[in-house]
């Protein structure tokens, strides 16, 4: 079984994770030659256990902002949250 997880997972399930720091990268990237608006995008983010989790397909804009919020949970809001410490 691929590690691979075509799961789909709305943006807020993927969002906590990224907050419970389980995620740890997040890239942007282009949907499948089969989608049918070949501009939008999709996000995968890669966690702690090493599974892949992607996102639906959705318009850039809405995706550069979405992966802009992952992005900070992963490098600080997630850590700040889990320890409690102040910025």
């Amino acid at each position: 079984m691929s590690k691979d997880k075509l799961l789909n997972p709305r943006l807020i399930e993927l969002e906590g994770l990224a907050m419970a720091g389980k995620v740890r990268k997040v890239t942007i990237e282009d949907c499948e030659e089969s989608f049918p608006i070949r501009e939008w995008k999709r996000i995968r983010a890669e966690l702690d256990d090493g599974s892949t989790y992607l996102t639906g397909c959705m318009e850039p804009d809405a995706a550069k902002r979405n992966f802009m919020v992952l992005t900070l949970y992963v490098r600080r809001w997630g850590k700040l949250i889990n320890t409690g410490d102040e910025a």
